[in-house]
């Protein structure tokens, strides 16, 4: 094996590395930017989740009809929904009932608003 033929295997074993290299980085900032999505949806939840328990905790049984003029709500068969859009498409919704002049928490869940 002569000079020559060393030095193009020198040069197909850097190439090689390169490109390894190139593949490892891609894949790295793949998942670099998939934990970025997760977790500003995981912080858009959460900040909504505690804006609708703040609002939820915050009423009063006595004075409801005027607690809830300030919030959007929703109210149908003895059911007040409080809502807040999420990232995505989705709606975090709390779910609540009055009974005997008592909250009861029924649901705090998520929904897609999307057809």
């Amino acid at each position: 094996m002569g000079v020559g033929a060393s030095t193009i295997f020198m040069i197909f074993v850097v190439l090689v590395m390169f490109i390894l290299a190139i593949l490892s980085y891609l894949r790295a900032n793949s998942h670099y930017e998939a934990m970025m999505r997760q977790m500003a949806l995981t912080s858009d939840y959460y900040q909504s989740e505690a804006k609708l328990l703040d609002q939820y905790y915050g009423l009063d049984s006595t004075k409801l009809q005027e607690e809830l003029s300030g919030i959007e709500y929703q109210y149908q068969d003895d059911v007040y929904v409080l809502q807040d859009p999420l990232m995505n498409g989705r709606t975090l919704k709390l779910t609540f009932k009055v009974e005997e002049n008592q909250f009861v928490l029924l649901s705090l869940k998520t929904e897609n608003t999307e057809d």
